[in-house]
């Protein structure tokens, strides 16, 4: 860990990631794809976005955490999805691993299609990244495939800190200092079309 700080909420606000420009197909079916893609590295970790797209647009996917429900309606089970590292270690959004994080943050969903991002604390070591995949109800078999963890550790060198953590009272704004209406220049690009 190149910076030091005192949560995860501090450490994403307080660094400007490496975006790598990785694109890495995961698992298929005749129905069902899935990718890997916008990995950008922080000093402490890496977020991912894995989308999916179901041929059937009635069908709402989920990536979120399995919860063990037997039956699904309208909606999918959750994709299963774990990462296995070069020191032997792994996690699952199955599971939770003491000392290893992999969360889905957030995610995003059409018809027939998600997409969601994911944190990975900490940074993966150096070497070979195993990611397996699977999505049983939906006919899609296990399949891992193999991401280049080297590339990932060395872009941790080059996160840029934006500045030092500091914590600060949240400020006692009374009605009159809160503004309801959008601050800009006047006459510049904002002025020019919200004058």
């Amino acid at each position: 860990m190149k910076y030091v700080y005192k949560g995860l909420d501090e450490a994403l606000r307080c660094e400007r990631p490496v975006d790598l420009p990785i694109s890495l197909d995961l698992n298929r079916t005749d129905d069902l794809v899935l990718w890997l893609s916008a990995v950008r590295v922080y000093s402490f970790g890496m977020m991912f976005a894995i989308d999916a797209r179901y041929k059937d647009p009635a069908l709402s996917l989920s990536l979120g955490s399995f919860d063990g429900r037997p039956t699904f309606t309208h909606f999918s089970a959750p994709l299963l999805l774990g990462l296995g590292f070069a020191d032997g270690t792994s996690v699952t959004t199955a599971q939770k691993t003491r000392g290893l994080l992999l969360e889905l943050r957030s995610a995003e969903s059409r018809s027939g299609s998600v997409r969601g991002e994911y944190l990975l604390v900490p940074t993966p070591p150096a070497g070979p990244i195993e990611v397996a995949t699977a999505w049983p109800q939906l006919g899609m078999d296990e399949k891992v495939v193999t991401l280049d963890g080297g590339v990932i550790a060395s872009a941790c060198e080059s996160v840029t800190q934006l500045w030092e953590p500091k914590r600060q009272p949240k400020p006692d704004l009374t009605s009159e200092q809160v503004t309801y209406q959008p601050q800009y220049q006047r006459g510049g690009w904002f002025g020019l079309r919200l004058d």
